[in-house]
């Protein structure tokens, strides 16, 4: 592919780096269990939205700029923890509030289609998601240049292509992600307890990445 010196390369390190658990992934599947296929889909295209922002800015010599205004991008870094960290406690309080209402049903309403949350909180969540986290933006600043041909690079051309490239793999690899979480999401109705801790488990993992990305340097 024109301006990419190795493009097997290229595929092979972006599902390595897809499939390395991460606040997406978890949205992603909790996204899966509370709203199906539909909301896995909205999801995933709100991750690839927030990833194309980070890949664009990182391009266009933005992680330069934070770098010459670390306050800035410490700001930026701790807008988007907290914005996790409440995410992740979403998750947590509302099998909380499931349990007080109704605890005879509580099990089948994890994995119910919730009525009340439509596509646009779905894509608009899972966006966020990615976009709060401005340290990838570090990533893809030193990712990109590794693939680069320097005697085929045509710029902003190229770039594309690449982008290109990583999202449709973003966009399968999630497609085969919301297969594997409608398989387990059938098999965890008959043990519906298991859904309920898994879904604390997913916000507190979220808070956890919240305060990683808050402290981090």
């Amino acid at each position: 592919m024109t301006g990419i010196n190795d493009l097997g390369a290229l595929i092979v390190s972006t599902l390595i780096f897809l499939a390395i658990p991460g606040p997406g992934t978890i949205k992603l599947l909790t996204g899966v269990g509370e709203g199906g296929t539909r909301a896995g889909v909205w999801s995933t295209l709100g991750l690839m939205v927030g990833d194309l922002v980070w890949m664009v800015l990182a391009l266009s010599g933005v992680a330069a700029l934070a770098a010459a205004h670390p306050k800035a991008f410490d700001a930026l870094r701790v807008v988007g923890a907290l914005y996790l960290a409440w995410i992740g406690w979403q998750l947590i309080t509302s099998t909380f509030r499931r349990y007080r209402s109704k605890s005879a049903e509580i099990a089948p309403q994890v994995f119910a289609t919730n009525s009340h949350r439509g596509a646009a909180q779905w894509f608009r969540e899972s966006c966020f998601v990615s976009l709060s986290n401005p340290k990838v933006i570090g990533f893809y600043v030193s990712f990109f240049p590794l693939f680069i041909n320097q005697s085929t690079f045509d710029g902003i051309p190229t770039y594309a292509r690449m982008i290109g490239l990583v999202l449709a793999l973003a966009f399968i690899y999630c497609m085969f992600l919301i297969s594997i979480a409608q398989v387990a999401k059938k098999l965890l109705t008959r043990r519906p307890e298991i859904g309920v801790w898994l879904q604390r488990t997913a916000g507190l993992a979220l808070i956890g990445f919240s305060v990683r990305f808050a402290t981090q340097r």
